[in-house]
C-alpha cells in the first residue's frame, strides 16, 4: 500500500542521518551504503554536496557510474525539478536523495525562516508521500552532517536511522544520551554503554534504528533490541508465575 521495501536492517522509504566531523568516515559510509543498497535503488542516487569534487571517494562514485546526478550547491528550484522528473518515472523505481553537508550553507543555516529552509522543511515532512509531486514511497533520503545541533528540527523528528561516526565530545555525548535514551528504556547509562561498545573498534560506529528501537554496531551487529528485551522480560515473568502456581 505504501510502496514499502524491506532491506535488512532498513525499511524504505526512510531517512538516514550520519553525524561525524571531518575525516570521521562519512564519505566511506556513504559509498558503502550506496553499494549495499544497489538492489533497492540501482544508480538512482542524487547527491547535493558542496565539497563533493574535492573528495576522492565521491569521485570514485562518479567514475564507477554508481550515481545518477550530483550538484555542488543546493536550491529549492533544483530539488523541485528533481521531484518532477522522478514523478514521470515508474512508481516502482526508487530514488535516494543525499544531502551532504548542505545544512552549513548560508541560505539554510543562517536563515531558518528563509524560503529555502521552509521549502526543505516541507520536503522533509512529506518525502514519504512524494513531497506532493512524486509517487508515494518512491523517495528516501540521507543526510551527512558534522554537528548534531545543525539538524533542522523537522529533520530531527523525521529521522528513521542515525549513525554517530568518529569521535564526539563528552558534552555532545551527554546531549545524545539525554535525547535518544528513550530507545533503551530511558536509561542514559545504557545508551553510553552501547555507544562505547559500538566504538571498541577504531572505525566502528553506532547506528540507531529509531523505528524499531534497535542499536547496531556498524550496519550488521545488533547490540540492543527493545522489542526482544520486552519479550525476554515477559518470558521471565511467565516462568516465575508458573513456578509460583506449582507451589
Amino acid at each position: 500500500k505504501f510502496n514499502r521495501v524491506d532491506f535488512d536492517p532498513f525499511i524504505f522509504p526512510s531517512t538516514f542521518v550520519g553525524v561525524g566531523a571531518v575525516a570521521s568516515g562519512k564519505s566511506t559510509l556513504m559509498y558503502n551504503l550506496i553499494e549495499k543498497l544497489e538492489p533497492v535503488f540501482g544508480d538512482n542516487i542524487i547527491i547535493f554536496s558542496p565539497t563533493a569534487t574535492n573528495d576522492p571517494i565521491f569521485l570514485k562514485l562518479i567514475e564507477d557510474d554508481m550515481i545518477l546526478e550530483y550538484f555542488d550547491s543546493y536550491s529549492n528550484e533544483t530539488l523541485q525539478r528533481i521531484l518532477e522528473v522522478i514523478s514521470e518515472d515508474d512508481p516502482k523505481n526508487k530514488y535516494m536523495i543525499i544531502f551532504d553537508d548542505i545544512l552549513g550553507m548560508d541560505n539554510l543555516a543562517s536563515h531558518m525562516m528563509s524560503k529555502e529552509a521552509k521549502f526543505l522543511n516541507r520536503f522533509i515532512s512529506t518525502y514519504r508521500h512524494g513531497a506532493g509531486i512524486a509517487h508515494e514511497g518512491q523517495i528516501s533520503t540521507m543526510w551527512f552532517i558534522q554537528h548534531y545541533k545543525s539538524l533542522l528540527p523537522t529533520l530531527r523528528v523525521n529521522t528513521s536511522y542515525i549513525a554517530f561516526l568518529g569521535k564526539h565530545s563528552e558534552k555532545n555525548l551527554k546531549q545524545y544520551a539525554e535525547e535518544l535514551s528513550t530507545i533503551v528504556g530511558g536509561s542514559e547509562q545504557k545508551f553510553m554503554e552501547l555507544y562505547n561498545e559500538s566504538k571498541k573498534d577504531r572505525y566502528g560506529f553506532m547506528m540507531i534504528d529509531l523505528r524499531k528501537l534497535r542499536v547496531y554496531k556498524n550496519l550488521n551487529e545488533l547490540l540492543y533490541d527493545d522489542f526482544q528485551k520486552d519479550n525476554a522480560d515477559t518470558e521471565t515473568e511467565n516462568n516465575i508465575l508458573e513456578i509460583n502456581s506449582k507451589k
